[in-house]
């Protein structure tokens, strides 16, 4: 029998070990030390556990909103989260219809947002068969990926057009290297200006960059372009070690000074670095909007320019 263990603070470190050691699917960004940077108030927490025998079988990070629960409104990734150990057909199964009686028991629907499969150590396959044959709908975000190797160069997998504004920066002599603590505020500064023009604004403040920063150590990796003194263009990303994926998260460009073509250089650069660091992959985030119903074809020829591949993120939906 399988039981549910509705979260509380006292489960914080069981929780993240198992994120962290014992499933397939989880990663740093369903853990209570990163989802707990948000701060008290934001979501109402409705997270839970699985358990059979006092073993952890699964995780489900999740808020719950007008009546719905969502894993997690909080982190790109949700769940379920699965222990490496119960990945058989049947006792997925088993877990699957756990869950799903006791969001039934409670809720009027639900969206699970699984972990794509690029930040996987294991196979999502079987997870996302059982959740389509047990009533969820499957939807589609479309990301991508450039495949990352030591061996090559990520430059010889761009577009002509990309090769060309890289050695345009070339020629002006700009200076890649990291953004440094006392620099963080001018990132943010030109990232608010650039998420203003799409009338948007940043997931994060600058305060909670800085937590995150000390709650994950080298797993906020900050880069930028420049020339001799001046800032171009920089980049924040997401770093994980299993496996070995580098997430773009945000750019913030100075426009003033595209003619530079700071930003091209600041990708390559980043994805050079990252090969070199032995990171398999460079994952570019998703280039739809409205739950994947409208694709910015725009957004995603840019990043095909750098070499990259068609991916997706998958969520799950059900009205009960």
């Amino acid at each position: 029998m399988f039981e549910i263990l509705p979260y509380n603070n006292e489960m914080e470190s069981r929780w993240d070990r198992f994120i962290m050691e014992e499933s397939f699917n989880g990663t740093f960004l369903q853990t209570r030390k990163f989802l707990n940077y948000h701060p008290e108030g934001r979501f109402k927490d409705a997270s839970f556990l699985v358990e059979k025998s006092g073993i952890i079988v699964a995780a489900v990070p999740g808020n719950t909103a007008d009546a719905t629960f969502i894993s997690h409104q909080g982190s790109t990734f949700g769940g379920p989260v699965i222990s490496k150990d119960f990945t058989s057909a049947s006792r997925m199964v088993e877990i699957i219809e756990t869950i799903d009686n006791y969001l039934r028991s409670r809720y009027k629907s639900t969206k699970l947002k699984i972990t794509a499969q690029a930040f996987c150590s294991g196979k999502n396959d079987l997870l996302e068969y059982v959740l389509e044959h047990h009533g969820y709908a499957r939807h589609t975000e479309l990301s991508c990926i450039t495949p990352l190797d030591a061996s090559e160069d990520p430059l010889l997998k761009c577009k002509g057009e990309c090769r060309r504004n890289f050695r345009s920066a070339e020629a002006h002599g700009l200076t890649y290297r990291a953004i440094e603590d006392s620099e963080l505020e001018l990132f943010y500064k030109f990232l608010v200006i650039s998420k203003a023009k799409y009338k948007t604004h940043p997931v994060h403040t600058i305060d909670e960059l800085r937590d995150l920063q000390q709650r994950f150590p080298g797993k906020l990796i900050f880069r930028g372009m420049w020339d001799k003194e001046t800032y171009l263009s920089g980049i924040m990303l997401f770093a994980f070690d299993n496996p070995k994926v580098l997430h773009f998260q945000y750019l913030a460009p100075d426009e003033s000074k595209n003619g530079t073509n700071a930003t091209t250089a600041l990708f390559i650069n980043v994805m050079r670095e990252a090969a070199k660091n032995g990171y398999l992959r460079f994952s570019w985030g998703i280039s739809t909007e409205d739950g994947g119903n409208f694709l910015n074809t725009n957004l995603f020829r840019f990043k095909e320019a750098f070499g990259s591949e068609p991916a997706t993120n998958i969520y799950f939906t059900k009205n009960f």
